[in-house]
């Protein structure tokens, strides 16, 4: 069909005796691609304690499956969990068994474990799409937006959920690009779209759909539109999904199963209870998650348009509707979070590659007009590199000393890489200017690692105060925590607590006869008169993340 992406020259030549599959990096840009991810996403990954809200309440969640051998219905501090379907907390105790529990590089595993996947199918789809130079500096974009370094070192189910709808997405292309294996192709998207619903429900089988059926549409390629829904394709997908959901069904009950489903996905697209933002959300969510890729996004969209790449208009259109179709069908839910998005990432990193790849080609291939489509966005980063130099260490001076020298030092890096890499352009050096903004980010991240978690660790103060509680708990005794952080000390000290999240249930609670123990903050403490309370004094205090904790503890006969 007209329009229709094809494989290029430099990808065909792979398939040559001797040579790369087709798509594939080859070994020098595998090697690339596995250096950059093991240091940006497994150096140091286990080495601070587990951060609330999201990591130790899944930890949590994962230790209480190991604990209580149950992998159907999920618990967190031994109440009915339901927020989550189980696939990640799955992958946390498969790693947690190599590593002999669950800690902090079991949480975090799966996630750098999935964005390194990730690079590597985006290393290859930049290629089918347009060439193997492409694919890795694609791969490598993503890897260094400032959203996926970050997920990428967090226990968040995001990026599982990334692989598995990249993957679906790739292979529903795949399919329709390729008629002789456009069967097998589709199946195995229906069964990554059945692992990604796994991860984090519907959206998992939505996503992809969005990213590729509407650009069917817009082509009128009505019957690949049909055919992606083939019925053995579905039917896996049904397979996947029904091998966990009909166990988790019949232990609930039908109903209440039903509804569940119904409350965590539905009731959250069209009524959120938590993180609500209005319709524009994602217009500033999105830009501050691809930093600082999303300063060259809008002359990679013009590049993937341009007079030079009409042979490979199919692949642009593909890949500004997988963005636009999940960018709006997350604007359009009423609960936002920045995460939420991550899916269309790999098709942003794809069109900026694409641009920072023609600018960097040489000899007869050389595009003149990348070169100068590529010079105002280098220009305006280095700008707002040198902006960072300098307000990154009088901000961290202002709030927190302690970070200054390493806000200095990520500010300088951001500074270097970029200038650097603005005259290396000008010179005609376009690929070692690439080369060189790609490494900064990639150093900027090491030294945020060395430098800045183990300051912000000792600040959080998560485990260190979580240890002298647990020390000073008594056996056998009642313990409670008010809700700030509650995941993160059961998780810490290997208590169950009781659940007292006002101060109406807090001085219930520490009116009953007997003695029991209460862990609260200080900004509710304050709300409770502990003279009316007699028998109540406070044995630990520690100050986490700024704010002081208390242990209380109630005297009496059990």
């Amino acid at each position: 069909m007209d329009g229709r992406v094809t494989v290029n020259a430099d990808s065909s030549a792979g398939a040559r005796a001797g040579s790369p599959a087709p798509g594939a990096p080859g070994s020098a840009g595998l090697t690339i691609l596995l250096a950059a991810g093991l240091l940006l996403f497994f150096w140091r990954l286990g080495s601070h304690d587990l951060w609330p809200p999201d990591e130790p309440r899944f930890a949590l969640v994962a230790q209480e499956m190991w604990s209580r051998g149950d992998y159907s219905v999920l618990s967190l501090n031994n109440h009915l969990y339901t927020d989550k379907p189980p696939l990640f907390f799955w992958a946390i105790n498969g790693f947690g068994r190599l590593l002999g529990g669950v800690d902090e590089w079991a949480a975090r595993l799966p996630s750098a474990v999935a964005t390194l996947l990730a690079m590597l199918l985006i290393a290859r789809l930049g290629a089918w799409l347009y060439d193997r130079k492409t694919g890795i500096v694609a791969a490598l974009v993503f890897a260094t937006s400032l959203q996926i370094v970050a997920r990428g070192r967090w226990a968040s189910i995001d990026m599982t959920l990334n692989l598995f709808v990249l993957a679906a997405i790739m292979l529903l292309w795949r399919g329709r690009e390729r008629p002789g294996a456009r069967a097998t192709s589709f199946r195995a998207a229906w069964v990554m779209m059945g692992l990604a619903t796994l991860a984090k429900g519907p959206v998992g089988l939505v996503l992809p759909l969005l990213a590729v059926v509407p650009v069917c549409l817009i082509e009128r390629d009505l019957r690949t539109a049909r055919r992606i829904f083939l019925p053995s394709g579905v039917a896996l997908f049904l397979l996947v999904t029904l091998s966990w959901f009909s166990l988790f069904a019949v232990r609930l009950g039908p109903q209440d199963a039903i509804e569940v489903l119904m409350h965590q996905n539905v009731e959250r697209y069209v009524s959120a209870w938590n993180s609500a933002h209005s319709v524009w959300y994602y217009l500033w969510r999105f830009p501050a998650g691809f930093i600082p890729w999303i300063v060259f996004l809008p002359w990679g969209v013009l590049q993937a348009f341009a007079a030079e790449e009409k042979a490979r208009r199919g692949a642009a259109l593909f890949l500004v509707a997988w963005m636009a179709a999940i960018l709006l069908f997350f604007s359009f839910s009423t609960g936002k979070r920045g995460v939420y998005i991550i899916p269309l990432y790999p098709a942003a990193a794809i069109l900026v590659a694409r641009l920072l790849a023609r600018a960097s080609l040489t000899g007869p291939d050389r595009s003149l007009a990348a070169r100068r489509r590529l010079r105002a966005p280098l220009w305006i980063w280095a700008g707002a590199a040198l902006l960072a130099a300098v307000a990154l260490p009088v901000a961290a001076r202002r709030h927190h000393a302690e970070f200054a020298s390493v806000a200095a030092a990520i500010g300088a890096l951001l500074a270097a890489g970029a200038i650097a890499a603005v005259a290396l352009q000008a010179r005609g050096r376009g690929a070692s200017a690439a080369a060189l903004l790609i490494g900064s980010l990639v150093l900027v991240v090491l030294v945020a690692t060395e430098g800045l978690l183990p300051r912000v660790n000792r600040y959080e103060n998560i485990r260190g105060f979580a240890d002298r509680v647990r020390t000073s708990l008594r056996p056998g005794v009642p313990f409670a925590t008010t809700e700030e952080k509650r995941d993160a000390w059961v998780f810490y000290t290997g208590r169950f607590a009781e659940e007292t999240d006002t101060p109406e249930e807090i001085v219930e609670y520490l009116a009953r006869d007997g003695p029991r123990d209460l862990l609260i903050e200080d900004d509710l403490l304050r709300l409770i008169d502990l003279a009316r309370l007699p028998g109540v004094v406070e044995v630990l205090r520690g100050t986490v993340a700024g704010h002081s904790f208390h242990l209380l503890r109630k005297e009496g006969a059990p």
